[in-house]
C-alpha cells in the first residue's frame, strides 16, 4: 500500500480510512480479502514517497486488526446501521468539509476494487454535509462485542486514530439546558470604566514624577559632559543622564496637563461668545450664533470646521471632568484622560458623580502632595495659591465633601490636640544607652529573611523585601488618606491605590519608650529590651489605622539594619478600602470598650466581656 499526500483530502487519519474501506467493501460485498476469510491477523504496511517518483522510503508498521473480531464488528454495525434513521456519515463526508485543514496522508485505493465500488466512491465523494439549524454532530458509543476492533488494533508507536474514530458520528438535537450552572459571583470588585480614570488621578498623584510650572533643560547644558563616550560613560555622566530623563518625563508630563487646562478653558470661553454673538444678534438663531462663533475660530486656529468639530468633542470631555472634579481631576488625569473624553468611557455609568464625591480628596492630596501644580492654571488667569497647606495627612476628608483640619477632630477630647509627623522614631531620653530596638551591630547587615545585604544607599542595597520604605526612590507620600469614618469611629486610614498582598503599607512610627500604662501603645521587643511606641502627639499616617475583627492589613517585625521595625503589612488592598488590623487580645482584654467594627465575626462587641 502506497501513501500519497493530498490537497483535497485534509487531516484524515489512516486508520479512519482503513475502517472505512473495509466497511464499504463489507458493506456492497464487493471486495473482501483474503486475510478476513481466515482466522488470521491483518498487518498494515505503509510507504512514503512522493507523487510521480518511484523512490520509496523504508516500510512503516501502521499496527495489525485481528480479522475474526473485525468481521464480527462490521456485521454487527451493517445490522445496526439498517435498523435506524440516522445515517452514519462516511469519511468522503466528512473530508468536503475539512479543507482547511492540514494534508494528511491518505492510502491510495486496493486494485481489487470492482468498478461498481469505484463508482459508489466517487459519487459519495461529490456530496457535501448539508448544514442544519439546530444541530450538533455528536459521537455516540455503540455496544461493541467483546473483542471489538478497537481493542485489537495495536498501534506501533503513537496512535494512529483517536479512541472514538471508529465510533459511528449522528446529528442529534440540542436539549441541554443551558446554562447549565451558575455564574461564579466575584468578591472583588473589578475595575470598571468610571474607575479606571479615577486610579489614573490617584497614580499621578502619588506618583514619583512632579507636576509643576514648566522650565527648561538648560540647567543641564554642561559642555564637558554633552557628548560623553557610550562604550566608556563613567557615573557622572550616566547620573547627568538619568537626571536629563526624569526632567525631560517632568516637562512632558506638565506641558501635556497645561494642554488639556487651556483645552478645557477654550470651551468656556467658546460658549461665553456664543452667548454675546446671540445677544448682539437677537433675530439669529441658536445654530447661526454657534455656526458664527465657529467661523471666527477656524480663521484664527487655521483648522477647518470638521477638524475643530473633532477636536472640539475631546475638549467637551475635558470640561466635563473639570466640572465635576475640578482642575486637580484634569491636570493629575494622565494621559488616559484623551481616550475617555473621546469615546465617553464611563460618562453614563457614575464617572461624574464619582469625582464630584471625591473632588475634595483630590484637592487636598495635590494642594499637599505636589504645592506649585496650580501654577499651571497662570496662562488662563486662574488662582495659583493651593488651597491646602502642610503636610498632606494634616486634612480629614468628610463624607459631606467637607474638608477638616486634623487638630478639629480631636477637639472633644483633647482641646489643645497636636500631632508632629515623622519619617523615623524618635527615642525617649528613658533609654539613655540608645536604640532598644538594636538586635546587632556590624559594618555590614545582612536581611533575615532574603539574605541580602542591606544598605540606606539605592545603589548599595541588595535587599528588597520592602523596597517602598527603606533604600527607596519612589513617591515621597504614601498613597494613603485620613476619612471620617462612620459607626462613631472618628477617623480612619484609607488606601487611594491598591496595595497588593504582602507590600509594605508603612512603618509604624512613633515614640520609642517605656512605662506607660492605661493608653493605646504598641508593645515590641523581647526579654529585657522590652519597649513600647506612643503615637499619641507625634507619629505617622499609620496612627490612624482603626482596628477590625477581619483585618486587611497586619503587623509584621522585620529587621533593617540591625533595627527591629515594625510594619503594617498588606493582605491585598483595593484602592478606597478602609485600612484595618487587628488589635490583639492583650489590647481588648480587661479595656472597657466596645468594638465599632461591624464585622459578623467580630469578637469583642458585648460591653463587659472579660472585666474584672
Amino acid at each position: 500500500m502506497v501513501l500519497y499526500t493530498s490537497d483535497e483530502c485534509r487531516r484524515t487519519r489512516v486508520a479512519d480510512m482503513i475502517y472505512d474501506r473495509l466497511s464499504t467493501s463489507l458493506a456492497n460485498n464487493s471486495w473482501v480479502p483474503k486475510a478476513l476469510e481466515d482466522n488470521t491477523q491483518l498487518v498494515i504496511q505503509g510507504r512514503l514517497c512522493t507523487p510521480g517518483s518511484s523512490d520509496h522510503l523504508a516500510v512503516i508498521e501502521l499496527g495489525t486488526i485481528d480479522s475474526g473480531d473485525l468481521v464480527s464488528l462490521l456485521l454487527t454495525e451493517q445490522h445496526n446501521a439498517s435498523a435506524t434513521t440516522t445515517p452514519r456519515l462516511s469519511s468522503h463526508e466528512t473530508w468536503e468539509n475539512e479543507q482547511d485543514a492540514e494534508p494528511a496522508l491518505i492510502p491510495t485505493p486496493p486494485e481489487s476494487s470492482s468498478g461498481q465500488n469505484t463508482q459508489a466512491t466517487a459519487q459519495s465523494t461529490s456530496k457535501r454535509r448539508k448544514v442544519v439549524g439546530g444541530l450538533r454532530p455528536v459521537y455516540s458509543v455503540p455496544k461493541l462485542p467483546t473483542g471489538s476492533a478497537s481493542a485489537t488494533i495495536k498501534s506501533v508507536g503513537t496512535s494512529l486514530a483517536p479512541t472514538h474514530a471508529m465510533i459511528p458520528r449522528q446529528l442529534r438535537s440540542d436539549a441541554r439546558k443551558l446554562p447549565q450552572r451558575a455564574v461564579a459571583k466575584r468578591t472583588s470588585k473589578m475595575l470598571c470604566p468610571a474607575t479606571t480614570l479615577i486610579s489614573s488621578i490617584w497614580k499621578t498623584i502619588y506618583g514619583p514624577i512632579p507636576v509643576g510650572p514648566l522650565a527648561t533643560l538648560s540647567e543641564y547644558d554642561n559642555p564637558g559632559l554633552s557628548t560623553p563616550d557610550i562604550d566608556h560613560i563613567d557615573r557622572q555622566q550616566f547620573s547627568r543622564i538619568n537626571a536629563i530623563c526624569l526632567k525631560a518625563s517632568t516637562l512632558s508630563k506638565s506641558a501635556r496637563a497645561l494642554e488639556i487646562v487651556v483645552q478645557a478653558y477654550w470651551m468656556d470661553c467658546y460658549n461665553a461668545r456664543i452667548r454675546v454673538i446671540s445677544d448682539e444678534n437677537p433675530r439669529w438663531t441658536p445654530t447661526e450664533a454657534r455656526m458664527a462663533c465657529l467661523g471666527e475660530a477656524c480663521g484664527a486656529l487655521g483648522w477647518t470646521q470638521k477638524e475643530l468639530r473633532n477636536r472640539m468633542m475631546i475638549w467637551r470631555g475635558y470640561k466635563d471632568v473639570r466640572d465635576a472634579g475640578g482642575w486637580a481631576s484634569l491636570v493629575f488625569s494622565g494621559s488616559g484622560i484623551y481616550r475617555t473624553c473621546k469615546y465617553r468611557i464611563g460618562f453614563a455609568d457614575g464617572l461624574m458623580q464619582r469625582l464630584a464625591r471625591l473632588r475634595p480628596a483630590i484637592e487636598v492630596a495635590a494642594d499637599t502632595v505636589h504645592p506649585a501644580w496650580r501654577q499651571l492654571l497662570a496662562p488662563i488667569g486662574q488662582d495659583t495659591q493651593p488651597k491646602y497647606t502642610g503636610h498632606p495627612h494634616d486634612w480629614v476628608v468628610n463624607a459631606d465633601r467637607a474638608v477638616l483640619p486634623l487638630s478639629s477632630t480631636y477637639w472633644q477630647w483633647d482641646p489643645e490636640f497636636a500631632f508632629e509627623h515623622v519619617k523615623e522614631c524618635i527615642i525617649d531620653d528613658c533609654w539613655p544607652s540608645g536604640d532598644p530596638r538594636r538586635v546587632y551591630t556590624g559594618d555590614i547587615y545582612i536581611c533575615s529573611e532574603c539574605g541580602y545585604e542591606q544598605s540606606d544607599d539605592p545603589l548599595k542595597s541588595k535587599c528588597l523585601c520592602f523596597p517602598s520604605l527603606f533604600a527607596a526612590t519612589g513617591p515621597v507620600s504614601a498613597p494613603v488618606q485620613v476619612e471620617r469614618c462612620p459607626l462613631g469611629k472618628n477617623n480612619g486610614l484609607f488606601a487611594r491605590c491598591a496595595f497588593e498582598r504582602g507590600t509594605a503599607v508603612g512603618e509604624f512610627v512613633g515614640l520609642v519608650t517605656k512605662g506607660i500604662e492605661g493608653l493605646d501603645v504598641m508593645m515590641s521587643g523581647s526579654g529585657d529590651h522590652q519597649y513600647q511606641i506612643y503615637q499619641r502627639r507625634v507619629g505617622n499616617y499609620t496612627r490612624f489605622i482603626n482596628h477590625s475583627c477581619a483585618p486587611n492589613a497586619q503587623f509584621t517585625k522585620f529587621i533593617w539594619r540591625g533595627i527591629e521595625r515594625i510594619i503594617v503589612v498588606s493582605k491585598g488592598i483595593e484602592s478606597g478600602m478602609e485600612i484595618t488590623v487587628d488589635y490583639s487580645p492583650s489590647y481588648w482584654n480587661n479595656l472597657d470598650k466596645v468594638c465599632l467594627c461591624g464585622e459578623a465575626c467580630c469578637r469583642y462587641n458585648r460591653p463587659g466581656r472579660h472585666l474584672g
